[in-house]
């Protein structure tokens, strides 16, 4: 099994989660790829960025992995921002060609919760118009644990 792990992660907690999800799959023998995403700019503020998400804003991408034709499943994280993926998101799923019948497996990390239910709406409808089915959604409170985390992904991995 080959499994792409997409993330974007401006604080860090979205890349503690890819993090634990590439162990896990590795520790089960699969070929894990991780691709953290990068816009080229991105606002500094944690309100600017909120903003940027909530106008689904496309921002350029320092050059990365697009092509995931050849992974047999796909794993794609964001934080919550304005009830939305971050803007990096936005952009890697435009450009991402994953072809028919690919599996994902989406997630987000969050601060308060609101919105992690809408942001995982967005990302899912993008994967789908990919031709990609979401098998399953996760969410990550940023306090959480990393005990807890690996349970609730060993769970569905």
């Amino acid at each position: 099994m080959k499994t792409a792990v997409v993330y974007y992660s401006f604080t860090g907690n979205t890349h503690r989660v890819a993090q634990i999800i590439v162990d896990i799959l590795k520790n089960k023998g699969e070929d894990v790829v991780p691709v953290r995403i990068r816009p080229l700019k991105e606002e500094t503020s944690f309100f600017m960025q909120c903003k940027d998400a909530f106008l689904a804003k496309k921002p350029e991408l320092y050059k990365t992995l697009l092509d995931l034709k050849d992974f047999d499943k796909v794993i794609l994280g964001s934080p919550v921002w304005a009830f939305k993926p971050a803007p990096a998101i936005n952009t890697y799923l435009d450009k991402c060609v994953l072809g028919e019948g690919k599996k994902a497996i989406l997630f987000v990390t969050y601060g308060s919760g609101t919105g992690k239910k809408k942001a995982l709406e967005v990302m899912k409808k993008g994967i789908e118009k990919k031709g990609a089915s979401v098998i399953k959604a996760l969410s990550f409170q940023q306090a959480e644990k990393e005990k807890s985390c690996r349970e609730k992904i060993e769970k569905v991995l």
